[in-house]
């Protein structure tokens, strides 16, 4: 299947179990390099969540000091901190 007539009538791209480790998953570094720039390029926001997050960066920034706390809890995450 083709992906530019799903990306021309939903105008998202979803990518599906890209596996985001770069290691442990057998492909050379090389190809993990590229396919991690080419994932961070194609990353784009809706101007609405680009315009909260910068918002939010503002808040931050004037009140002073912060901590940032990452929630999301995998079942290997010890085996990879």
């Amino acid at each position: 299947m083709q992906i530019l007539p799903l990306f021309s009538k939903h105008k998202v791209v979803h990518f599906n179990k890209t596996d985001a480790r770069l290691a442990n998953n057998g492909i050379s570094l090389d190809l993990q390099r590229l396919r991690c720039r080419v994932n961070f390029q194609a990353l784009k926001f809706t101007p609405q969540i680009e315009a909260l997050g910068n918002k939010l960066v503002h808040l931050l920034r004037d009140k002073g000091p912060f901590m940032a706390l990452h929630l999301r809890y995998e079942m290997d995450m010890l085996a990879f901190s």
